[in-house]
């Protein structure tokens, strides 16, 4: 059985992100480990694209550390998909699993470190990375030497998950094969991602800044005074009993010369603002919280007028988060990344303790009705 153990170097831009298309590598370092032989090989670009498939499609295990970035990338550069049967082997998910599920996110270095072997370089990103040096202007002899490290403590790594999973961690070998399984399931979700109607999304979130301001209207008449409502502080304040401190112009006098002369002089004062205490707060542990997460709110016991200032507090912040997480926020996240017209969230199994999915960088499994109201097929 040939084992193809595999990583690229590319970017550090967007984390080297592989729908963003200013991202990119340029250079692969492959071990092959058959019966009778061992290979290293590294590619550069030009990538000698029909070699480097042919190597990969050979593979009956594949091996990488945060394994789908790896085939993620394989794929965009040369239309690499493994062939159905192909076996695949993450450290870093075995990591986790050995770590009972609290591990977020192994890393090479700490992974090594721990299972007692040679340990990751930090030469390039102490010396180039750290100091805002991008990849491509990277020494390639010293990129090459750091890349081939990293592919050679991948496959001591994995040898020594296969003697763990041989001896006490047995039981949970077939739970590792089994996520295995899923991970080009999750990696062609990524591939795939959600066509999402950016227009729309900011069209609705101009409707969404007018409720916004409509709502903050009637809490600035309710108070009678205008208030930051995207402070905790003065919210605190207002609810709670506080001050609020506001700075104004007051005159002082007259400009006696210059091109001012005669006009009058100001000066910035501070005045503060006080308020009288509406809602009695929630005691913990003898103490008064003051605070004005939602839960809290909800959890008080207010008078009516009180009540409808939170009432309103509430519905307004419901609205900002789904603006801003959502109806602006995604439109902005496809900006940055630069993904067209497409949402690519990652699919991650090195998160939750449960073990199940998480999803991040958007959560595409939580988004709300009115967001996948914006998500369309393309088939259509």
């Amino acid at each position: 059985m040939s084992i193809v153990v595999f990583d690229f170097e590319g970017s550090t831009k967007n984390s080297c992100n592989v729908y963003d298309p200013e991202t990119y590598v340029c250079l692969l370092v492959i071990k092959v480990i058959s019966e009778d032989s061992t290979q290293l090989l590294s590619f550069k670009k030009p990538w000698d694209v029909g070699r480097i498939n042919e190597i990969l499609s050979s593979a009956k295990l594949l091996v990488g550390f945060n394994l789908k970035f790896d085939l993620s990338w394989a794929r965009r550069e040369f239309g690499f998909i493994p062939k159905f049967g192909t076996r695949m082997f993450d450290p870093q998910y075995a990591e986790f699993l050995f770590s009972n599920q609290t591990w977020k996110f192994p890393n090479l270095s700490e992974s090594c470190q721990k299972r007692g072997l040679n340990p990751k370089q930090d030469y390039i990103k102490e010396t180039y990375w750290d100091n805002g040096i991008d990849t491509d202007q990277i020494p390639m002899d010293e990129l090459e030497e750091y890349c081939i490290n990293d592919v050679e403590i991948t496959h001591d790594l994995y040898l020594t998950h296969m003697k763990m999973f041989e001896g006490e961690y047995k039981h949970l070998y077939r739970l590792f094969r089994l996520h295995m399984l899923d991970l080009p399931v999750l990696l062609e979700m990524e591939w795939n991602g959600l066509k999402y109607n950016k227009q729309k999304s900011l069209e609705l979130s101009e409707q969404y800044d007018e409720q916004i301001l409509r709502i903050e209207q009637q809490l600035n008449e309710a108070v009678d005074f205008k208030v930051n409502w995207n402070s905790n502080n003065e919210k605190s304040a207002i609810l709670y009993g506080g001050t609020i401190i506001r700075e104004h112009q007051v005159p002082i006098g007259v400009f006696k010369t210059g091109a001012r002369a005669g006009q009058t002089k100001y000066k910035n004062m501070e005045y503060p603002n006080v308020f009288q205490r509406l809602v009695e707060p929630l005691q913990v542990s003898g103490e008064d919280n003051l605070s004005v997460a939602e839960p809290v709110l909800r959890s008080l016991k207010p008078n009516k007028y009180a009540k409808k200032l939170i009432d309103l507090i509430l519905e307004r912040a419901k609205l900002e988060k789904m603006n801003g997480t959502y109806l602006k926020g995604l439109p902005k996240k496809m900006e940055e990344m630069h993904w067209g017209d497409y949402l690519h969230p990652s699919y991650n199994q090195c998160v939750a303790v449960t073990g199940r999915v998480a999803s991040s960088n958007p959560n595409g499994q939580n988004i709300p009705p009115i967001g996948k109201r914006l998500c369309e097929s393309r088939f259509l």
